[in-house]
């Protein structure tokens, strides 16, 4: 079982994945490898609103129209510990 920090590609400038879509991103674990059925939330900091979506089979995921201003991300996965991206992602 995977016990380390999940590891997101969330607009953190660490990895970014070729993608046909500019507002696709990509879910690995420490080592790189995708993770498919990862729980994605975006709350936006500003009004509490909150969108959530699940990353595909090969660890992508979209959270397109995304009003502009700062969110808070999260990411959870049975058998990893959550992950939360502070106020400071903006779209």
């Amino acid at each position: 079982m995977f016990c380390g920090l999940l590891v997101l590609v969330l607009g953190s400038g660490m990895l970014w994945a070729r993608l046909d879509r500019p507002d696709q991103r990509t879910v690995t674990d420490q080592s790189g490898a995708v993770l498919p059925g990862v729980e994605i939330t975006a709350t936006q900091a500003d009004t509490g609103v909150a969108r959530t979506t699940v990353s595909n089979e090969t660890g992508a995921y979209v959270l397109p129209n995304l009003a502009v201003g700062p969110y808070r991300l999260e990411a959870s996965l049975p058998g990893f510990r959550t992950f939360a991206q502070p106020e400071s992602c903006c779209r």
